[in-house]
């Protein structure tokens, strides 16, 4: 991976892409919200700063929704309860500095026209694009994507205009009323052009390798925050995976590109329901397969960043084994990456080795006399598990203080969620 060499937009896409694992029902919300906020953007003469903004806003903007009912809730086009994701949606971009502005779009688009006085008597700015998105989203909502767009149009013209002045901003409303004629606008929507009007306008903004860490760190938090049993998981992977880098002698920017794997290697998670992960009893045949496929979501959806190097193969290919027994792909040792190599001790280790609400983590020996067994069957790198041998205070007590500091960080996290949910 170069300097400044990792397209932001595609970063945000795969990333926004794994959001709509969660289920079925969503495949696609993301996209197609961006897509049509960006052609009432259009209409409406936004600044391409300000489309910027509004596209990754609106590829991320369910970001807070951690959980399968969080998801399915929004989808609703009356919501009960609009702003507890928006928040934590805000809490999580705003980790990022330069997603400030985002961050702040994506707290207030469920905000109503007739709300917005509210939200400014507490000095909270409700932007246009948050309104753009507000109704682009509901649009959405009420769309049957199985069916042929522009013959539902009156029908949903006729809800949005019901509210048009009250949930809606009515100019927003205007525009949409304007680009829902073009034939051209719903064709599109359902090709690759979508992706071609996303890049015209986007495709200049590169990322370097200590920003794609930083970002990395928001979905660190996305995949692991979804439950109390994994809320330390990926930091601990990071952590390890690095110090299992260094040692060997990786280069300053390899070991910065272990980080961002250990960040994602789990990113395919977000297809499990939560149900699962926190069993507190074996899984059946049935759960474990689910589990399972979260490896090649991460491995497929990684894959698709222009420029990211070998991140993907090292976050994607950390369940395969030496012997060609792991999964999902069955490669063998000629076929695995020293890097892919160090994720998938970094990942055992972590996981052996952590304490769960349901079980504490296993003490040194116990833990290297797993690794090492695995070893000698072939499953994972000898030479690795040996650095491991060597280094292993240094190693296990670094694990123990960030995680620690990331329990801190969950309790802390929700708290702020809360207080200010009580505050709306």
């Amino acid at each position: 991976m170069e300097e400044k060499s990792v397209p932001r937009v595609d970063l945000i896409l795969a990333l926004s892409e794994s959001l709509d694992l969660i289920s079925p029902a969503i495949v696609g919300h993301h996209i197609r919200v961006a897509f049509l906020s960006l052609n009432i953007a259009l209409m409406l003469n936004m600044q391409k700063d300000d489309m910027k903004n509004l596209i990754y806003s609106a590829l991320l903007h369910d970001v807070g929704a951690l959980s399968l009912k969080d998801r399915l809730d929004v989808l609703e086009f009356d919501l009960k309860d609009p702003h507890l994701h928006s928040l934590v949606g805000h809490s999580l971009l705003k980790m990022y500095q330069p997603f400030d502005e985002i961050s702040n779009i994506v707290r207030c688009h469920h905000v109503s026209w007739n709300n917005i006085n509210k939200f400014n008597e507490k000095n909270i700015d409700v932007p246009i694009s948050s309104q753009v998105i507000h109704l682009a989203d509901r649009i959405d909502v009420l769309m049957d994507w199985k069916r042929d767009f522009p013959n539902q149009m009156d029908c949903i013209m006729k809800q949005i205009t019901k509210e048009k002045g009250k949930k809606f901003n009515p100019d927003i409303v205007d525009a949409f009323s304007e680009i829902s004629r073009s034939k051209l606008m719903w064709q599109n929507l359902n090709s690759n052009n979508t992706l071609t009007l996303f890049n015209a306008i986007l495709d200049d903004d590169l990322l370097d390798i200590d920003e794609m860490i930083n970002i990395s760190k928001i979905f660190e938090k996305v995949i692991d925050f979804r439950s109390r049993f994994t809320a330390t998981h990926s930091s601990g992977v990071a952590h390890v995976a690095c110090k299992l880098a260094e040692i060997s002698g990786m280069s300053e920017n390899q070991i910065k590109m272990m980080r961002i794997a250990g960040n994602l290697h789990d990113l395919g998670k977000l297809m499990v329901p939560k149900k699962i992960l926190e069993k507190p009893t074996g899984l059946s045949k049935k759960e474990f397969d689910i589990v399972k496929n979260h490896v090649y979501y991460t491995y497929s959806i990684l894959k698709k960043i222009r420029g990211i190097g070998e991140i993907y193969e090292w976050a994607g290919l950390h369940h395969e084994r030496l012997n060609g027994k792991g999964y999902p792909f069955n490669k063998t040792d000629k076929e695995l990456s020293f890097g892919s190599r160090i994720m998938a001790v970094a990942d055992i280790f972590t996981a052996i080795s952590e304490d769960r609400p349901y079980r504490e983590g296993m003490k040194k020996e116990r833990a290297l006399f797993v690794l090492e067994d695995m070893a000698r069957r072939n499953e994972i790198d000898k030479n690795i598990v040996s650095m491991l041998r060597t280094d292993y205070s240094e190693i296990n007590e670094g694990r123990m203080s960030v995680q620690k500091e990331i329990v801190n960080q969950f309790k802390g996290f929700w708290d702020e969620i809360n207080l200010n949910h009580q505050s709306i």
